[in-house]
């Protein structure tokens, strides 16, 4: 039996931030952020829609967490960012996608990543 790769998905993981992301929001996304993202996963999503406020902690976190997929190469998008606040990553040099835009509710709702294809056999039990 072989495996059909093209059958394969890989949902994304959505972090969802209820608030703003100051205080103990950054400590609670921190807390569930830095352990999936250290595993390497196929695909992960930040939401800012409801984060109105975003302090140095926040930025500071957000920045960390971006730099460390890039230089992993692990997907980690930020979607939904207010315009204020997507101009504040932006100067740290982090790419955010705007609010309400069909990129960014594209990439919250599309629940499918492509999975590479390998010529290499797949041995099933």
């Amino acid at each position: 039996m072989r495996a059909n790769y093209s059958l394969i998905t890989t949902l994304p993981t959505v972090f969802p931030v209820d608030g703003d992301l100051v205080g103990d929001g950054v400590t609670l996304l921190a807390e569930q952020l830095w352990p999936h993202v250290l595993t390497g996963p196929p695909d992960t999503l930040v939401d800012l829609a409801r984060a109105n406020t975003i302090d140095a902690a926040g930025l500071d976190l957000l920045v960390a967490a971006h730099a460390y997929a890039a230089h992993r190469r692990i997907p980690l998008r930020i979607v939904n960012a207010a315009p204020w606040v997507l101009r504040v990553l932006q100067a740290a040099g982090v790419s955010a996608l705007p609010a309400r835009t069909r990129c960014a509710e594209f990439a919250t709702t599309t629940a499918t990543t492509p999975t590479p294809r390998s010529n290499a056999a797949v041995v099933m039990a």
